[in-house]
C-alpha cells in the first residue's frame, strides 16, 4: 500500500484555505459594494423627497402669499364680512383688488374699524380667526350659537376676520386654504356663510380638511365653490387680511372686540362681557325713546296751551 504524500494533502488544504478565504473576500467586497449602492439609492430618494417637497412648500407658500388679487364683493377695508343677521351679509366696500404689499397701519392702538359704537347702533362684535386655531375652535363651539341668537335677534352686529396665521403649522397651508374656503362661501351662498364657517372652524381638533373635503361640506348647503378653492382665487385676499391684522397689533387668534373693547382684557366671561354691552345699548335706546316722549309731550302741551 503506497502512502500518502504529506506535502500535497498539506497544499491541497492550504489552497482549499486560500479559496474559501478568497470567497468570503469576494462576498464581503459584494456586500460593502450593495450597501454603498443602497446607501446612494436612498440618499438619493432622500434629496429627491426633499426636492419635491420643497417645491410643494415654496409653490404653497407662493400662492399663500401672493400680493395682487380680487376681494370679494362682501368684505370690506379691513378684510372683515359683517353679518346683520345669521343668514344675512351686508355689502361690502367694493375693493376690487388687494395688494398684500401695501396695507395700512392703525392710528391709534386697535385695529382700523373696531372703534366706539355709534349711539342708537347695535353693539358691533369683531372676531379675528383661523381656521387651523384650536382655541378659535373652542370659542366657537362654546359660543357660535348664541352669537347667531344676537345677531338674529339685532342686539349685536358681527363681523369674521379670518387670517392666515398657522400655516407655517401646516404642510397644506390650510389656515389661509381654510380662510379661502369661507370667502368663496360667503361670495356664493352669503346665506350659509356663518353656518360653514362655523362648520370648518369647529372642524379643527380632528384635523385639517381637504380641498376636496371643504367643497364637499360646501356642496351640503347646495353651494358650488369647487373652482373657487382649487383656484385660490382669494388667497391673496388673505394674505392682505392677514398681513393687515399684524400690521395693527393683532398678535394671535381669536382676538375679540365688542365696539371698541378687547375681550380679553376684560375680567368677564364671553356672554356676560356682550350682554352688558347690549344692556347699555338697550339703556340708551329706552332714554332716547323717553327724551323723544317728554319731547312730545311738551309739543302736545304748547298746543293745548
Amino acid at each position: 500500500m503506497m502512502a500518502r504524500n504529506p506535502q500535497t494533502s498539506g497544499g491541497s488544504a492550504r489552497d482549499q484555505a486560500r479559496r474559501i478565504q478568497q470567497e468570503e473576500e469576494a462576498k464581503q467586497r459584494r456586500t460593502s459594494v450593495m450597501l454603498r449602492v443602497g446607501v446612494i439609492v436612498v440618499a438619493l430618494a432622500v434629496v429627491v423627497g426633499l426636492t419635491f417637497f420643497i417645491i410643494n412648500q415654496r409653490a404653497g407658500q407662493e400662492r399663500m402669499t401672493a400680493s395682487e388679487g380680487p376681494a370679494p364683493a362682501s368684505a370690506n377695508e379691513q378684510g372683515g364680512i359683517t353679518l346683520t343677521s345669521a343668514t344675512e351679509i351686508i355689502d361690502g366696500a367694493d375693493l376690487g383688488t388687494v395688494d398684500a404689499s401695501d396695507v395700512p397701519e392703525s392710528e391709534t392702538e386697535l385695529p382700523i374699524g373696531v372703534e366706539p359704537g355709534e349711539e342708537g347702533e347695535p353693539p358691533h362684535l369683531v372676531v379675528y380667526a383661523d381656521v387651523n386655531c384650536v382655541h378659535c375652535a373652542n370659542f366657537e363651539t362654546e359660543h357660535g350659537e348664541q352669537i347667531k341668537e344676537w345677531v338674529d335677534a339685532g342686539q349685536i352686529t358681527v363681523e369674521y376676520r379670518m387670517v392666515g396665521f398657522l400655516d407655517q403649522n401646516s404642510t397644506t397651508n390650510y389656515s389661509s386654504r381654510g380662510a379661502n374656503a369661507t370667502v368663496c362661501m360667503a361670495e356664493e351662498s352669503p346665506e350659509n356663510y356663518l353656518d360653514y364657517l362655523a362648520e370648518v372652524v369647529t372642524h379643527q381638533p380632528q384635523g385639517e380638511l381637504s380641498n376636496d373635503e371643504l367643497v364637499a361640506r360646501a356642496e351640503a348647503y347646495g353651494a358650488d365653490i369647487e373652482s373657487c378653492v382649487e383656484g385660490g382665487t382669494y388667497r391673496a385676499f388673505v394674505t392682505y387680511t392677514s398681513r393687515q391684522a399684524s400690521a395693527q397689533g393683532v398678535g394671535g387668534t381669536p382676538t375679540v372686540y365688542l365696539d371698541d373693547e378687547d375681550w380679553s382684557t376684560s375680567e368677564m366671561g364671553f356672554r356676560e362681557f356682550v350682554e352688558s354691552r347690549i344692556g347699555d345699548a338697550d339703556a340708551d335706546e329706552d332714554a332716547d325713546d323717553e327724551d323723544a316722549d317728554a319731547e312730545d309731550a311738551d309739543g302736545d302741551a304748547d298746543d293745548e296751551s
